[in-house]
């Protein structure tokens, strides 16, 4: 069973390393724009439920120019939150408070922005009451709340899954097994009952399939996802309904996909989305024709609807940047309707543009691409490599300047531990403000190039870490010889100094 103290949310084991971006900040401008909403400058900000702390703290290390607080009941995810904090040396402030004491800190500010990842849909509604006082204490007018939770009508079909998950483990669990041995037994058994071919699964076409999904998934992560006492997928209206107290109203998906016409639906159901007078009743009704299951949202505190004029010149001073390499460049954007591919003059010109790894407004962008380039697919381009993680928003060049020497230090550290586990595929990024995925190998070049040298001397560090910690490099089931090993790296090290490091060098982290 779960600690008294967390709510019922599942803290039996450590959560995921992972890193999320649309919990940086500096991501929110656009999708704001792109729906004609002012976007506050954020000065405060904040993470409630923080999980382990990974974009937290990259958050805090890579922007100078915003004061990061946050809060995680688990006291294990807020030391080594800390701890990584700590070695970047921002001023940032983690603690394992509730909610409610985290609210009650005279020495708390006021926010701008403040994130719920995971959070909402797996507390129980006494903990939802905390939060709604929380926001309605702490979040500043004209501030942003981005909160992701799983909605209906997406998990109508497989919400049964989940219960009967949640309800062999509570009676056939033992807790000396471990939360894992525990849900894999549960799979096990519903493996066997939908095997049977129950009348559920024939009326339900498409449950099996979501089962066989669930096999796949990360036991970390499903314990968390499944495995709390009150997990509850909320309809978009009952989420407003909650939210209203904390006189908040919605402003824009997060999710960067949700952006692009004709992507997720049709034009015809786009025509007739629009003719709905109700922005509520128009998101219901859009969750509905896509088969929602999970949202990632920005709600204001005091939403401004800008002009035309206002909302062009707020678009063309935002600030973006390749976040992959040029040669990584998409080829198309799947979505729940329709696929687009990412060709065309318009994208051709922007990787011509882009391909230094240099950041550039969207005014530059349009005044240097050809006139028969409309701004609207300017933008349109974007926001599609953006969905991919193609290109990123970034920050201004003299707060990215003032973040750097944080971001540097969080980095490695970060890097330091990439030595000696997988798991925080990360590095800070301060140009994004955000987290840059880096494998593993890659953080320790990037490690090995801090002391000099070129790929050669990269590759025999990591092959030395290898070494150290009784590791080899495995082709074809079998442990590559010594030599065999040392040519993989080096070849491994030249194609990250060649295709990776340019990029890297653009974002601000060699």
């Amino acid at each position: 069973m779960s600690a008294d103290w967390s709510g019922g949310y599942a803290v039996e084991t450590g959560y995921t390393y992972h890193t999320y971006p649309e919990l940086n900040p500096v991501r929110a401008a656009l999708p704001l724009l792109l729906k004609g909403v002012r976007a506050p400058k954020i000065e405060t900000a904040c993470e409630l439920g923080f999980g382990q702390g990974c974009s937290a703290a990259v958050h805090a290390a890579s922007q100078a120019d915003i004061e990061w607080w946050g809060c995680d009941f688990a006291p294990a995810h807020a030391v080594f939150a800390r701890d990584l904090v700590s070695a970047s040396g921002a001023p940032a402030h983690f603690s394992d408070d509730s909610f409610e004491e985290f609210a009650a800190r005279p020495d708390l500010p006021d926010f701008d922005f403040i994130a719920l990842h995971g959070i909402w849909s797996w507390v129980s509604d006494e903990i939802r009451g905390q939060i709604v006082a929380f926001l309605r204490r702490k979040l500043k007018p004209g501030g942003i709340v981005y909160i992701t939770y799983n909605t209906m009508p997406g998990w109508a079909t497989a919400a049964p899954l989940r219960h009967l998950m949640k309800r062999h483990v509570d009676l056939m669990g033992a807790p000396a097994r471990g939360p894992h041995a525990n849900l894999d037994a549960a799979l096990s058994t519903m493996q066997r009952f939908f095997a049977l071919d129950p009348a559920y699964s024939r009326i339900v076409p498409g449950v099996v399939d979501r089962l066989d999904g669930l096999l796949r998934q990360d036991r970390t992560y499903l314990t968390h996802e499944f495995l709390g006492g009150h997990w509850q997928p909320m309809w978009f209206a009952e989420l407003e309904q909650r939210l209203a107290p904390a006189k908040l109203s919605f402003g824009a998906s997060a999710w960067m996909a949700d952006h692009i016409d004709g992507l997720n639906l049709s034009s015809d159901m786009l025509g007739f989305l629009a003719e709905l007078p109700d922005p509520s009743l128009r998101e219901t009704f859009r969750d509905v024709a896509v088969q929602a299951q999970f949202r990632r949202d920005y709600w204001l505190r005091g939403a401004r609807t800008l002009s035309p004029a206002d909302q062009r010149r707020a678009l063309r001073d935002q600030r973006v940047v390749l976040a992959k390499p040029a040669s990584q460049r998409p080829a198309k954007t799947t979505g729940v309707y329709a696929e687009t591919t990412l060709e065309g003059p318009a994208y051709d010109a922007l990787y011509d543009l882009l391909g230094d790894h240099q950041p550039r407004s969207l005014g530059e962008l349009e005044a240097a691409l050809p006139q028969d380039v409309p701004f609207p697919d300017v933008t349109q381009a974007l926001v599609a490599l953006m969905s991919q993680g193609a290109v990123a928003p970034a920050q201004g060049a003299e707060t990215a300047t003032r973040s750097a020497g944080t971001a540097r230090a969080l980095n490695l550290e970060l890097a330091r531990r990439a030595a000696e586990a997988g798991d925080l595929g990360v590095l800070a990024s301060p140009v994004t403000g955000g987290a840059l995925t880096a494998s593993r190998f890659d953080q320790l070049f990037w490690l090995a190039m801090q002391k000099g040298g070129g790929p050669d001397d990269w590759a025999r560090y990591a092959a030395g870490v290898l070494a150290g910690q009784g590791q080899a490099l495995v082709s074809g089931g079998a442990p590559m010889s010594p030599e065999a090993a040392q040519g993989a790296l080096e070849a491994q090290a030249r194609t990250f100094a060649e295709v990776e490091l340019p990029c890297w060098r653009g974002l601000g982290v060699a």
